[in-house]
Formats: structure tokens, sequence, C-alpha cells
């Protein structure tokens, strides 16, 4: 009997640990929410006692009682980060034809406009550390005996690696069998932004907008990823307008990624392209995002034919919203063009994109300045592209919370920068900056000038200044505002010739990706590739690395 009932005690057991693995698994599927609420409630929007801080709430059926008192807290459902950009946006500024959100409702340059850049929050497996190894491992299934040896090599490297000091591969098993990972410092870098944002507010500053670089959630395409993410990130977007661009882990190459991203973020970008732009409050600091997933195509998720028409139609459109802006833009994508890590040869091995990317270097540098923002690869890095008195300000900010990559620091990474050959610019060695830290980035403009810095974030969500960079915006002039702080005359209107003026330049049709993509779908044409610029071996032991300057700031000339 009582082996019985052992054996029938140890059955349930078995039974009920299999429903915890299944019920719990992250399944694809589709995003959905119950009765969304605007995340972002202005002032003069908003009813009286009601904002992100001192909101009223009903409890039971008359009583009313303060959201600070946990006691009668409700637990309010999740909403997408722009549920009604009526409220983000200021009505009647949107223009769907040139895919332009609006102005802001908040962020005037004249006030000093903060905002914060991150990326790569999304969570990860404890031994993604590993894949170098795994990756050699992989070569058992070769016919080439060479990498069959170098795979059966590395499977002992693989276990002692993965085991010694923390049990990686091990503490992954539950992960990978729910395929749910959670393992990352994205809490500790959003609390830290939070906390950036308190101090800002307590010295009579606001952040005006949040933007993600890309990479949100593991796997797009499944919705319990997406709730968590929104989970995490709810209380900085319910009081800053947070913006993001699609990254690879979002898998937009799928009709559930691009479904789930829509619903999630909650702008109203439309067709299978995700690029669009929005500027400031008083209109005169441009915001562009593109859509990179279909331009760096590393897992021929796209047809050549879609990749090349979808480079093309972004570049074209980006290159008109700069030129028919005049003050100090920013352009945002998840793949970088410019790096010093492993994703360096996306751009540089593809011919499309390596041309593109002097198109696009041109357009900027004739606008006078601009920051050109990415993430893809998990750490910080900084470099100023000069061009006589112009300078393109680069970074990547993969940061925000997913493991980190080896890159290299020090006179090595400058070193690399300066290998990219750029008509009529240059990386100085001596202007590059980078880190294996998780981060955030604080910018501040003003007429005339602005500041950037970036945070090194710990464990504890901590943070501390490694990077600070002086930014000469004399050229744009201090224009004269009206009491509503907006520049006279308005900035808009063309500036300079439109691009390619006197030459055919391809233009894709809109939404050129055509409609619905399957999960995997290869690529019907090799790549053209353009020559690689290599990197060649140092001359001398370069240097050891050491850690980004603090002070004093730098200077952008």
């Amino acid at each position: 009997m009582e082996d019985r009932a052992h054996s029938a005690r140890l059955k349930l057991i078995c039974l009920a640990a299999t429903l915890v693995i299944v019920v719990g698994c992250a399944k694809i599927g589709k995003l959905s929410f119950v009765d969304p609420i605007a995340p972002v409630v202005p002032a003069d929007v908003a009813a009286a006692g009601d904002s992100a801080r001192h909101e009223r709430v009903r409890h039971g059926e008359h009583a009313e009682a303060d959201v600070g008192d946990s006691s009668v807290r409700p637990t309010a459902p999740l909403e997408a980060m722009f549920a009604d950009t009526l409220l983000g946006f200021r009505p009647g500024t949107a223009d769907s034809a040139r895919r332009y959100l609006g102005r802001m409702r908040r962020g005037f340059v004249a006030d000093t406009l903060d905002f914060v850049l991150m990326g790569d929050n999304r969570p990860a497996y404890r031994s993604a550390r590993l894949s170098p190894e795994l990756l050699k491992i992989r070569g058992i299934v070769s016919l080439n005996p060479l990498k069959w040896i170098v795979g059966l090599v590395n499977i002992p490297i693989f276990l002692i690696k993965g085991t010694i000091p923390d049990f990686a591969i091990w503490r992954d098993i539950p992960a990978l069998i729910r395929k749910y990972p959670t393992y990352g410092r994205e809490q500790q870098v959003v609390d830290a932004v939070l906390a950036r944002a308190d101090s800002l507010e307590a010295s009579g500053h606001k952040l005006s907008l949040v933007f993600n670089t890309g990479d949100l959630v593991k796997d797009g395409r499944r919705p319990k990823d997406w709730t968590r993410f929104l989970g995490i990130t709810k209380p900085l977007y319910e009081k800053i307008p947070y913006f993001a661009a699609a990254g690879n882990h979002e898998r937009t190459d799928d009709s559930l990624g691009i479904a789930n991203w829509r619903t999630a973020v909650g702008l109203p970008v439309t067709g299978n392209l995700l690029h669009y732009c929005f500027d400031s409050a008083d209109g005169w600091v441009r915001f562009i995002a593109l859509d990179s997933n279909p331009m760096t195509d590393e897992a021929k998720l796209w047809s050549r034919e879609d990749e090349v028409a979808a480079t093309n139609e972004q570049f074209t459109w980006m290159i008109a919203r700069i030129k028919e802006h005049n003050g100090p833009a920013f352009v945002m994508m998840h793949h970088p063009p410019f790096s010093v890590g492993f994703h360096r040869e996306q751009w540089q091995a593809d011919s499309v994109l390596y041309n593109r990317r002097e198109t696009m270097v041109r357009a900027l540098r004739e606008n006078g300045l601009a920051v050109l923002a990415g993430g893809h690869e998990h750490t910080y890095q900084r470099a100023l592209l000069t061009s006589g008195d112009a300078v393109l300000v680069c970074i990547v900010s993969g940061g925000g919370g997913a493991p980190l990559h080896q890159i290299a620091t020090g006179a090595e990474a400058g070193r690399i920068y300066s290998l990219y050959k750029i008509p009529g610019a240059e990386f100085k060695p001596e202007n590059v900056v980078t880190a294996m830290v998780f981060n955030y980035t604080h910018l501040r403009l003003w007429y005339g000038g602005g500041e950037l810095f970036t945070y090194a974030v710990d464990g504890s969500g901590k943070d501390q200044l490694i990077d600070h960079l002086a930014i000469d915006l004399k050229r744009f002039g201090t224009p004269v505002i009206d009491q509503d702080k907006m520049p006279i005359p308005a900035p808009s209107g063309p500036k300079g010739a439109a691009e390619g003026a006197g030459k055919k330049i391809p233009v894709a049709p809109p939404d050129s990706t055509k409609g619905v993509k399957p999960v995997v779908k290869p690529s019907s044409k090799p790549a053209t590739v353009a020559p690689k610029q290599t990197i060649p071996a140092p001359t001398k032991t370069p240097p050891q690395a050491t850690p980004p300057p603090t002070t004093p700031p730098t200077k952008q000339n």
C-alpha cells in the first residue's frame, strides 16, 4: 500500500510539473488588451486631480482613495505605450502621407529639451555568452572532417564554461523548456531611467520622451514576452512618451510579429514597413525612426527584391524628411550603420546598404548636425564622424538589459572606427568611446548647444556617468520665439536641393514588403557584395583597454 501511495504521489507531482511547464510556456499568438487607457495625460487634458503622480480611483461604489494607498490600489490592466496618440501629439499636426506623427505636446527647446536613448532591453538565456562554442559544436553535422573535430573538441569546453562559475546551462533548462527567458538587467535600467526622470523633475526639468532603439522583447510573436516587457516598462511609459524602432527580435518578418508590435507600441504606423517621424513640441528637432529589419536581413527572412525595395523606399523617404527640416535631426534604427562589434560587416558587405549609408551621411552632413543612433550590439559606443564644421554623432545604445557583447575598447576601438572610408568625412580615434556596460543616454538640447550624458547601470539600478559630450548647435542660430515658445518663422519647409536632383534614384512603391510574411522565407537571390573593408592587424600591440573618460567633457567641434 505504501508503495502504491508513493507511486501515486510521484505521478501527481510529475503531472503537476508538466502542467506548470505547459501552461507557463510562451506560445506564439496575438497580443490583445482590455480597456486600454492613455499612458500619457498632460495637465491641459487631464481632469482635476488626475495625473501620473496623484491619480484618484474609485473604491467600492462610492468611496474614493488615493492610489498611493497600496491597500486599496487596483490592479490596472496593461495598455499600449501610445494607447491614444491625441494625448501625446498636438491635434492637427500629423501628416500620414509623409508618415509624420506630428508635433509632441510637450518638449520645447526654449525650456531645454531632455530625452533618453536606450535599447536592447530584451531578456536572454544565461548561456547566450556561449554562442561561439555552440556554433562550433553545430559543425558536427557537417561533412567537413575539420569542422567535425572542432565541434567535438568544443563540447567539453561548452560544458565547463557553462557550469563555471554560474551553472548557466543548467539554470537555463526550465527557461528553455518554456521558451521564456528572463535573464538580464532590464528592470534595473528602467529603474535608473525613472530615478533620472525624478531627479530632473526635482530640478525643474522633465523628460520629454524615451526612445528605444529596438529588441524590446525576446520574440515579438509571443504575447507573454510583450506582457512581461509592458509590465516592467509601464511605470516609465505612463509618465513619459515612449517610442521605439523595431528590432530583429520583434520578428516583424512575420504577421504576428507586426500585429503584436502595433498593439504594444500603439503608434499609428501603417503598412509592413514601420518607419515614421515626429518633431519636438516647437518643431525645431526632428526624430526619424527607420525599420532596419528588412534592410539588414541576417536570417534571410525577406526576399532580395524586398530587401532592396525596403532600403530604397526608406532612405528616399528619410532624405526627404531631412531636407524639408531646418533644425537638428535624430535618426534612430536598430542595426547601427557604424560599429566596432561583430555586426559591423552587415553594412560593409552589402552593396545596397553600403551605398545608401554614404547617401545618408551626405544628407545628414548637409543638414549641419545630426545624431545617428542604433542598438543591436549590447554595448555602448559613441563616435564622431567629422566633415569640416559638421559633425554626425554616432551612438550604439544597446545596453538596456540584454546580456552584454564583447567588443574592442580603448585605443583599439578608435583604430577600428578610423578604418571606415566615408567620402569627405572621417572618424578620428580620439573621438571614439566604447564600453561593455548596461547603459542609457540622456541628451539635453537648447538653442545654440546641448549635452550628452551616458550612464552605466549596476546590478542595484544605480547609475554612474561614463561619457559626457558637449554639442555645438550655434550653426542653427537662435530663433525668435513667440509667447507660445514657437520659433518665428515656424521651422518647416524645404532646405537645399532635393536628393538626387538631376539624376534618377530608385524609389520603391509604398509598403514594398508584400503582404504577410511567413515565419521563415529564404532569400530568393544572394546579396550583391561590395569589397569588404577588412580590419588589418595593428602594427603594434594595442594598449590595455581603459574605461571611458568622465572628465573633462569632450567639446564637439
